[in-house]
């Protein structure tokens, strides 16, 4: 354990800043944030996440999106505008777990906004990571992600990143920002990625050797998540809790055979129809269950079917029987590196076809799989440990 004087002289905490990406689309990334912020408040640091926005579109993109909306609707293809204002309303659950759970700054946009935030707030450590911070698409000004505002700072602050994500086994960067995230990425002081295959990619594209570590969600122990459980009463006892981030008719066939094998219902624990797809007048079939509604579904399910990597997480940490079900899209090389961990690599499928009976019955070795996890776990820790206090012995 890492004990620090309280005396007036020295520093009483670490103050960490964590850059992720933004935050209140999704229950993962909302997961993670969280998980990050409590296990680094509980080694004695004072937390704080960037509250970073996408930029605002220009009025020509704007325009294009809307005419082609509009087209759209013509043809029969979506029912409504997905406006801003009908997506808060659906996200409203997400946003307040936001608000209420988690450290956040001011609200701000890439450029100016977050290098004048740096210079006008002094931090111990900056912190990049966790989730596919990464990956160039999903992230608002790639190039902050590798602390390229940092540069202007007088202050020499702890530059890490922890369990950050390519998302996916293949390179997407353009050259440009190949080389310019290279030379950023020489000035950290320590790097660690969440999946083997960003360490292979590390190595090949940027030079370096990365530690692997677990997704912050890991870090944290059943009983950590007991206070968000307590909050809710939604019940997913006796039956097949379904997750699907991207429904299709391939894996709805998937849930349905999983239900036919197990004979048990299942219940889905996002909505089923997006903004676009209902009236304006029944918008509330889009929305979003809370956040603590959604963790009790993995807490109290018998069986998870779920194209999540963190809803493949959550069956983990609270060892639930599941199928993973291979999401390409969204990066299927975090779900193999995850199982990996485990040795569950059994425990992903591609479609209904490939689900046997033996996938449903076959028991888990969760003695084992929690043994894995806690070796990963506390190595994870000794990560952020060993860098975050590097500076700080004199404080000790």
């Amino acid at each position: 354990a890492f004990f620090r004087k309280s005396s007036r002289e020295t520093k009483a905490v670490m103050k960490v800043s964590i850059l992720t990406q933004p935050l209140g689309h999704n229950y993962g990334g909302l997961m993670q944030a969280y998980a990050l912020q409590v296990y680094l408040k509980s080694i004695g640091c004072e937390v704080e996440t960037l509250n970073l926005r996408m930029p605002v579109p220009s009025l020509g993109s704007r325009v294009r999106r809307n005419l082609i909306l509009l087209a759209k609707m013509v043809l029969g293809k979506i029912s409504s505008f997905p406006t801003s204002k009908k997506e808060e309303q659906a996200l409203q659950n997400l946003h307040s777990f936001r608000a209420c759970e988690i450290v956040l700054s001011e609200t701000l946009y890439p450029g100016k906004d977050v290098a004048d935030y740096y210079r006008e707030n002094e931090f111990d450590v900056l912190l990049v990571g966790s989730d596919q911070v990464w990956r160039p698409k999903y992230s608002p000004r790639i190039a902050h992600y590798y602390l390229d505002f940092a540069q202007a700072l007088s202050a020499g602050a702890i530059k890490l990143s922890y369990a950050a994500s390519f998302g996916v086994d293949f390179w997407e960067y353009e050259e440009k920002d190949t080389g310019l995230c290279t030379e950023l990425l020489k000035k950290f002081d320590a790097v660690s990625v969440r999946e083997q295959s960003a360490v292979g990619l590390c190595k090949a594209h940027f030079g370096i050797t990365p530690e692997l570590v677990v997704d912050p969600t890991l870090l944290l122990e059943p009983h950590d998540y007991s206070d968000i459980l307590s909050r809710s009463d939604f019940s997913a006892k006796g039956k097949i809790l379904s997750y699907v981030l991207d429904p299709s008719e391939k894996i709805q066939g998937a849930v349905g055979k999983v239900s036919d094998l197990l004979c048990m219902e299942s219940v889905s624990i996002k909505p089923e129809k997006g903004i676009s797809e209902v009236k304006d007048n029944d918008i509330t079939e889009c929305h979003y269950p809370a956040v603590e509604d959604w963790i009790k579904g993995f807490a109290s399910a018998d069986f998870i079917v779920t194209d999540s990597f963190h809803g493949c997480v959550f069956s983990i940490i609270f060892n639930k029987p599941f199928l993973a079900l291979g999401n390409e899209r969204r990066g299927q090389a975090r779900f193999e590196s995850l199982l990996g961990m485990f040795s569950l690599e059994g425990r992903l499928v591609s479609g209904a076809d490939e689900i046997e009976l033996s996938h449903v019955e076959q028991e888990i070795d969760w003695p084992q799989v929690n043994a894995l996890k806690k070796k990963i776990s506390d190595r994870s820790k000794g990560f952020l440990l060993r860098n975050i206090f590097s500076r700080g012995k004199d404080n000790e």
